[in-house]
């Protein structure tokens, strides 16, 4: 007993000790190397809850910042940022785990015609977040990660410049409450070229990517370990040149070759080409006129849907719908009939071969824009069009969007807001009819000497859709209420829709893809609400003091289980300045339940105590 806190005791002597150290200006090494050191070492009293066993532990914590270069800044530059025991707020989650970790970067002959640079990033025990569409805090996770890219560029003059990139980025993490760990390998190559000749701003590129990922469909109910392999092989040409009449035309080209596999009870494998090449044509005939033709050319137009995906690690099955061209042309012209009024028309004529049937519809489209600014009205601009489509049956849709913004300030109030409407306006088969409504509105007042009010709301909702259980909407309010040094704040938010597990959390169906692309199994149906409070202050300009809690809570179903998560988190950090010194301390407590077969809901508890001082050691 004596012997633990006579250990004790010594520990927290050498940390004061430590704190007051003085700290030294600057190192230069030789003629050639300049380097500078600044950074925090502290000291702190840890303890934690977890299920009712508790621990304790002390020991030395710290940041530092090292900056330095090679005979000049532009030969060579560095950057490292080492971390320990950083128990302060490395997270929305505060100081629920005690990670350590470090980020690096070197730049090489920046000044010069062959510039690189090298960057590095480890972390261990990080806290992060399992997302879910419509929480502001989603599912708490622990894992490690480590991230490595490398680049070099040749930018000779008068030469097609070249630029190559290679990253490596790796992690894992496990969700508090779960067994098992979901895990993500993501590999890429880019190279990029430029070039001018003759008058033509010329480029091309290529990209390889990888993305393996390993998880589980927990929030499904399913237990077996779900993999997924994805590769992607892209090309790109484009080529920009001026046109008389204050124009331009271009023309590029891109290739996906794609290939993607998924397995757990199901498989599922997808691999093809798409080939899509675009031209346009931009010029002012008059003043007031502006005109634009374009066309677009897809041999595989499913072939382009996986990539807005692929860097989540999801797989989708393309192969059962067979073959998918698209042919698209257009024109476009806008005129500025007064100041505050523009007129737009636009024809477009679109054919499609999808699943051994031609579609073939030419649609017509007119909108106006105006634009008031009025003393009494604030800023009012509005928008609304119409269009029109018809094929070889007669017409087959009648669409419309319509936008409007209004801005106002009167009376020491301060207000602005946005709608917009918009259906059947793109569509990928031509017989979908779709439509979307979003909004945001804020308002803010200054209610006295440094005492301001705001509040802010914003939305989106499908309305019309294309496919049974595509349909989404997410809403989210927030209030802010600033007194001198204090500060409060409130937020509520709401998502329901269809999702597509991945590693890193559910990622809503992209609007207009149909969700029987997805294996079966990888997309459900999803809702969940967050709301929280959190309010801060400053006393004596020396003790700073924030408090935070939040509640999330979710709803999944798959297509007949359903499965339900929640979580509360509190967190309290102050920390209390001395000149260098600093006392530091916080306390976070979460709540998770995930609520499936085989987890278990967590109850964490986590306060720490200590001190710390700022160096600036060279």
């Amino acid at each position: 007993m004596w012997g633990s806190w006579t250990r004790n005791l010594a520990w927290w002597l050498a940390g004061f000790l430590l704190t007051a150290l003085p700290a030294a200006a600057q190192l230069e090494v030789g003629d050639n190397w300049r380097m500078s050191l600044s950074g925090d070492i502290g000291y702190n009293y840890q303890g934690n809850i977890n299920q009712g066993v508790s621990g304790h532990s002390m020991g030395f914590s710290g940041d530092a910042n090292l900056n330095g270069s090679f005979y000049n800044p532009n030969f060579l530059n560095f950057n490292v940022q080492p971390y320990y025991g950083r128990t302060q707020s490395n997270s929305v989650f505060g100081s629920l785990t005690d990670s350590r970790g470090v980020n690096g970067n070197v730049n090489l002959f920046s000044g010069s015609h062959f510039p690189g640079s090298f960057n590095y990033s480890k972390g261990i025990n990080s806290t992060g977040q399992f997302g879910i569409p419509g929480s502001q805090i989603g599912l708490a996770t622990h894992g490690d990660y480590q991230g490595l890219a490398l680049t070099w560029s040749e930018l000779l003059p008068n030469m097609p410049t070249l630029t190559a990139s290679y990253a490596i980025n790796d992690g894992t993490s496990s969700i508090f409450g779960t067994q098992g760990k979901n895990t993500q390998n993501d590999r890429s190559l880019t190279l990029l070229s430029t070039y001018g000749v003759w008058g033509y701003r010329l480029s091309g590129g290529y990209t390889h990517r990888n993305v393996n990922s390993n998880f589980t469909e927990f929030l499904g109910g399913g237990t077996a370990p779900v993999t997924t392999d994805a590769g992607n092989d892209g090309y790109q040409f484009a080529a920009m040149h001026s046109f008389p009449l204050q124009g331009s035309y271009s023309f590029s080209w891109n290739r996906s070759i794609y290939n993607y596999d998924y397995h757990d009870s199901y498989r599922s494998t997808s691999s093809g080409t798409s080939d899509t090449i675009n031209a346009n044509l931009v010029f002012r005939p008059a003043r007031k006129l502006s005109v634009s033709l374009n066309s677009n050319f897809n041999n595989s137009l499913l072939g382009d849907v996986p990539e807005t995906v692929l860097s989540t690690g999801q797989v989708i099955n393309t192969l059962k719908f067979g073959s998918f061209r698209n042919l698209l042309m257009g024109a476009n012209a806008n005129y500025q009939l007064i100041p505050n009024l523009n007129l737009q028309g636009v024809v477009n004529h679109e054919r499609q071969y999808f699943m051994g049937r031609t579609y073939e519809a030419t649609q017509f489209g007119g909108s106006a824009n105006y634009n008031l600014q009025h003393r009494l009205l604030g800023s009012l601009w509005f928008s609304f069009g119409a269009f029109d489509t018809a094929n070889q049956e007669g017409n087959s849709a009648l669409g419309f969007v319509g936008n409007l913004n209004f801005a106002r300030k009167f009376s020491g109030w301060e207000v602005d807001t946005n709608a917009s409407y918009s259906q059947n306006v793109q569509t990928m088969i031509l017989l979908y009819t779709t439509s979307s409504i979003g909004y945001v509105g804020n308002i803010r007042r200054r209610l006295g000497n440094r005492i301001f009010w705001m509040a802010g709301f914003g939305g989106s909702h499908s309305a019309l859709t294309a496919q049974p259980g595509s349909s989404s909407s997410s809403q989210r309010w927030s209030s802010t209420f600033t007194y001198h040094s204090y500060s409060f704040n409130g937020f509520f938010s709401k998502s329901d829709g269809a999702a597509a597990f991945t590693s890193t959390g559910l990622v809503p169906v992209p609007n207009g893809l149909p969700p029987s692309l997805f294996a079966p199994g990888a997309v459900i149906e999803y809702g969940s609400q967050a709301w929280g409070v959190n309010a801060s202050t400053v006393f004596m300009r020396r003790l700073t003091v924030s408090a935070a809690y939040a509640n999330s809570e979710g709803s999944t179903v798959d297509p007949l289980l359903r499965t339900f998560t929640s979580n509360q988190l509190y967190n309290v950090i102050f920390q209390y300045r001395l000149r260098k010194i600093f006392i530091n301390g916080g306390y976070t407590q979460l709540h998770q339940d995930v609520g499936t077969v085989g987890s278990v809901p967590v109850n964490v508890r986590t306060y720490y105590i200590g001190i710390s001082r700022w160096f600036n050691f060279f």
